[in-house]
């Protein structure tokens, strides 16, 4: 390729919006490093797609040391109330734990509209000029020196590294499968499709309050309700295909189809005065989309490597996809801030960032992997799946707020944080409070310590 095709070239090319990417930047920005470009296919950092996400304390974290927080709650309320009901409106359980979170970790759950997210993330951006927005990245070409990557519009730039925050259909992925020795890998090969999702936005109705949650049990379709600021609605209606797709052939969705797998949930009782049809009529948007699943075996080459939803993509049953993205980027950012910080001729070599790719991955894969699957069971255990799965649904009877803060804590207790950033006073109280869960989970464990789940949060000691 000829020098003079190229246009510019960057230390870090981020290819991809969205939480992870916009996380890699921020990140990048707190640790000192200005100089990258991040390229977005929308024509926007905060494209009005309707979908709204969800927020735990391992996150929030995080964007507490990238000062986001205090915006963030400026449109939230914390979530405070979990009901399980079953097909017939019935109840199954209810759980108040999400509730303590604040008052347990610091930090509590959190839902809204993405757009807001994703507003407020390309708001708190210093280097409004390192972003390229409506360009896709056409190829990719790694040598020894760098990677050149082709955009949509013709020009050509190239990067030190790449990183890849191009969601489940990602063009890095693909690239880094091709690269591989041995027998060729696809995407086909790794992520599949059993279930579609129709998401939407309701506005606020009497009945449901603000901080509920609602969880509806029933083979076929299911439903899945969180509330936010004010008690507006964001709901999901989960639908088992019967079969699996590989993710090539993953089905598209018409309006039509919106419509027919939501009218066959519209009798579905959420409260005792409301039916999902009443929040179903209210929506000011409605979107289908397939579900996929998976984890990639490879996340990176000598010179590019992959984030999020490309690296691992699960359903939305566990809410921690967004909050897995925020982790998986801030480990990255972690690895990468050893390189930058090594005199420049190290830096020159690729293997240097071969070798912070892999500790990256080697860290990673393990807790993604399991958070995929737990997704996954949780996703089957609400649409009636028999087997192992069904334990799940058979348990939430006997489990008490402490068993659910327990399973909290435990999901919170490896969650990394950006190194070289300060913790404000409420990412202490996490650190802190999690050290101490944790040193009384060993102590138990060894038979020092003889308390229930709750003496592990510091609320009951027996002797």
């Amino acid at each position: 390729m000829s020098p003079c095709t190229i246009s510019s070239h960057y230390p870090v090319a981020i290819v991809g919006g969205g939480v992870a990417g916009l996380t890699l930047a921020l990140g990048l920005e707190a640790q000192g490093i200005i100089h990258y470009v991040l390229i977005e296919a929308h024509d926007s950092l905060a494209p009005d797609e309707g979908a709204s996400i969800g927020l735990l304390p391992n996150g929030l974290r995080i964007f507490d040391q990238l000062g986001l927080i205090d915006e963030i709650e400026k449109h939230t309320s914390p979530l405070q109330r979990w009901r399980h009901l079953d097909g017939e409106g019935e109840l199954i359980s209810e759980t108040n734990a999400l509730g303590y979170y604040p008052s347990q970790i610091g930090y509590g759950g959190l839902f809204l509209e993405r757009r807001k997210l994703l507003q407020i993330m390309t708001n708190k951006l210093k280097n409004h000029g390192a972003i390229i927005t409506s360009t896709r990245v056409s190829s990719l070409e790694e040598t020894t020196e760098n990677v050149a990557l082709k955009l949509s519009g013709g020009s050509y730039i190239t990067a030190d590294i790449v990183i890849g925050a191009d969601g489940v259909r990602s063009r890095v992925r693909e690239e880094i499968d091709r690269s591989q020795p041995g027998p060729s890998v696809h995407s086909d090969d790794y992520i599949n499709v059993r279930f579609a999702c129709v998401y939407g936005i309701s506005p606020p109705i009497d009945g449901i309050s603000e901080g509920e949650c609602f969880s509806v049990y029933r083979p076929e379709a299911a439903i899945l309700i969180f509330t936010g600021q004010a008690g507006i609605i964001f709901w999901f209606v989960f639908e088992d295909l019967g079969q699996t797709y590989e993710l090539s052939k993953s089905p598209r969705y018409t309006k039509a189809d919106i419509d027919s797998v939501c009218q066959s949930v519209a009798h579905l009782r959420i409260s005792s005065t409301v039916c999902f049809g009443d929040v179903y009529t209210r929506r000011s948007v409605a979107m289908k989309v397939s579900l996929e699943e998976g984890v990639a075996p490879t996340w990176h080459s000598h010179r590019m490597v992959i984030v999020g939803d490309a690296a691992h993509k699960s359903t939305p049953n566990a809410a921690m996809g967004a909050n897995q993205a925020i982790e998986s980027a801030t480990v990255l950012l972690n690895e990468l801030q050893g390189v930058w910080n090594k005199p420049e001729e190290e830096i020159l070599s690729s293997n240097i960032f071969h070798d912070a790719f892999g500790r990256y991955a080697e860290r990673r894969k393990p807790r993604t992997g399991m958070i995929v699957q737990r997704a996954g069971i949780t996703c089957r255990a609400q649409l009636g799946h028999d087997g192992p799965v069904a334990a799940v649904r058979q348990e939430l009877p006997s489990l008490t707020d402490d068993d659910w803060l327990f399973r909290g804590f435990m999901g919170f207790s490896d969650s990394p944080v950006l190194a070289g950033v300060p913790l404000s006073p409420r990412g202490e109280f996490f650190h802190q409070a999690v050290e101490q869960f944790q040193e009384r989970f060993r102590a138990r464990q060894n038979g020092q310590l003889k308390v229930s789940n709750s003496g592990l949060f510091g609320n009951q000691t027996q002797a």
